[in-house]
């Protein structure tokens, strides 16, 4: 299981623990759907291209990380690509010596993603980088769509092992049903999103603390760009935007090193 944030602010008084992207912007935007609209908590809150415009290039700039997510795409390809930013020239009257190059804004990542075109959603890890650097996104949606996004989360990943078999999946369901006077039943379809329940997860006890103190407790309702599983299953619908259920219960064994985390997680609108 793997965690967006940055557990080093928890040990900073009055910080906000969230992720690391520092600033968003888009190659192409409908000015009614920003790029900022990324950076909420909530995924139903899009950014959308101009007007018929399927490719478009998000350039994510993060403080500090190694993974980037973005849930609730209509892409069916992604281009992910990370860059240092970090450029070098030779002063007035050097060169380089025959055969020798500067390697400008190098890269230390790039990938290739396909996507299902609806309610899409990727999870992209790379080598993690201590300084600001950027991560170029460029998303390509069907032809003839306009291609969208509602989130994008990027930071420092926090891993822990993944979660006991037997993931309890359900769903909550936003609708409006309502019996009239008449008898009859009036309903409005709305947003369902998915649960997880029962969670069990076994950790050192250390990391069962960092689990629950430094990083659910700390943020508490608010949702977090989460890869349940990723160790067994890769599947994309493994990659959320949740919060917990509730606050996450350790069962300590007094003759083990090791604890049990139990949690549930459930996905926002």
């Amino acid at each position: 299981m793997k965690v967006i944030i940055d557990t080093d602010l928890a040990r900073v008084p009055g910080a906000a623990v969230v992720d690391n992207v520092t600033a968003i912007v888009a190659s192409s935007e409908d000015a009614s759907f920003p790029a900022s609209n990324l950076l909420n908590d909530f995924p139903t809150d899009l950014w959308k291209a101009g007007s018929g415009v399927n490719e478009a290039t998000l350039t994510v700039s993060v403080s500090k990380g190694s993974a980037l997510m973005v849930h609730n795409t209509n892409a069916v390809s992604a281009v992910v690509s990370v860059r240092t930013g970090e450029n070098m020239e030779l002063e007035t009257g050097f060169e380089l010596e025959t055969g020798f190059e500067f390697v400008t804004d190098e890269y230390n990542a790039s990938a290739v993603y396909f996507l299902p075109g609806y309610n899409g959603r990727l999870w992209a890890d790379y080598d993690e980088m201590t300084s600001p650097h950027t991560v170029y996104v460029t998303l390509t949606a069907a032809a003839g769509e306009t291609v969208y996004a509602g989130i994008v989360r990027a930071g420092v990943v926090e891993e822990f092992n993944d979660p006991h078999y037997g993931l309890d999946e359900d769903s909550v369901d936003y609708s409006i049903e309502k019996e009239l006077n008449s008898g009859s039943c009036y309903a409005k379809k709305r947003n369902i999103v998915r649960t997880f329940n029962n969670l069990a997860m076994l950790e050192t006890r250390a990391n069962c603390h960092a689990f629950k103190h430094d990083i659910f407790d700390l943020v508490g309702p608010k949702p977090l760009a989460i890869r349940l599983v990723h160790n067994n299953i890769t599947d994309w619908e493994f990659c959320l935007f949740a919060k917990r259920n509730a606050p996450p219960k350790i069962v300590h064994d007094a003759s083990s090193t090791h604890s049990r985390i139990n949690f549930s997680l459930k996905e926002v609108v």
